[in-house]
């Protein structure tokens, strides 16, 4: 658990962000700079199942002033689809993390075996990927490896294109943990559990409050990732709508990957999460008026027969 401080409501925050661990760019010492140089106060690093960078991201981040929460962002399956959760105040040394440290070891494998029958599949078909090694950077394998290779040996011009090779060979590359195991460990851990953008689109619609409320029933949630690069106010009203109905949190992130890409780290206002901070120990002073407020005039609403 962090240190316990007090932000301004103002103070920028950003809560998801990626580094080369998983599928980022972003190198721990340059990402603490890059925020460290335009005021952020409490950041998170939440890669793709690992927490690899987090120890490097600590150490950075006391350097320069700031606070690290320690994050990772877990791919789960719930109702036929994957959902990404967001792990905050997780202790991987905690005795009360042994579930969730068995947990993140059987995705850590599964990731493993994936992506090396991605890899064998591809050589077989006669395309090498000579550069395997040096994308997963001594770390254990996973598809995101391949797909960089493949991209690196000219099998494809992006990621889409790569794990599209992949998958008409018959790898599906889908690989995840149940949503309850890892909700169920989180909390055992003593950890906070987040549904990561739930307004995005990964195929299978939106996950709408309908649907939430449905996920609840089986994972129960401590809240949603309301603020997001992609969103627009209505989304962000949406979310925190159902969060405050429901007593949840609301998370703030970027989901930022490297420089630019697919955004920078996005300055959040210490306010909009103001709980789930206070859940982590760490304080925000009083404000007046809301939390957060639409910075647009609302969008009109489409007529509806009848």
């Amino acid at each position: 658990m962090p240190p316990r401080i007090t932000l301004r409501p103002t103070d920028s925050i950003d809560l998801h962000m990626h580094t080369w661990a998983s599928d980022g760019g972003w190198d721990p010492p340059a990402l603490a700079q890059h925020l460290a140089d335009r005021g952020f106060r409490v950041i998170a690093v939440a890669d793709h199942d690992t927490m690899y960078s987090v120890p490097a991201m600590q150490r950075e981040a006391v350097e320069r002033g700031m606070i690290l929460i320690p994050a990772v962002e877990v791919t789960t399956r719930w109702n036929g689809r994957q959902v990404h959760v967001l792990i905050y105040g997780i202790d991987l040394d905690s005795s009360r993390a042994a579930a969730f440290r068995d947990l993140m070891a059987l995705q850590r494998e599964q990731l493993r075996a994936t992506a090396q029958r991605a890899a064998d599949l591809i050589e077989h078909h006669g395309r090498r990927i000579p550069a395997l090694a040096e994308m997963s950077r001594g770390l254990s394998l996973t598809p995101h490896h391949v797909f960089t290779a493949m991209i690196r040996a000219g099998h494809g011009h992006n990621l889409y294109q790569a794990h599209n090779i992949v998958r008409s060979l018959g790898e599906p590359v889908i690989v995840d943990v149940p949503i309850g195991d890892t909700i169920a460990a989180a909390h055992e851990a003593g950890a906070i559990a987040i549904v990561a953008h739930p307004g995005r689109d990964e195929g299978n619609g939106i996950l709408t409050a309908e649907l939430l409320d449905q996920l609840r029933q089986e994972a129960p949630v401590d809240g949603v990732e309301a603020h997001y690069r992609s969103y627009k106010d209505a989304d962000v009203q949406r979310y925190r709508d159902w969060a405050d109905e429901r007593r949840l949190l609301v998370s703030t992130g970027s989901d930022s990957h490297r420089p630019a890409f697919p955004v920078d780290p996005i300055a959040f206002e210490a306010r909009w999460s103001a709980a789930l901070l206070e859940r982590l120990g760490i304080e925000v002073e009083p404000w007046d008026g809301p939390a957060w407020e639409p910075a647009t005039a609302p969008e009109p609403v489409a007529a509806t027969a009848g």
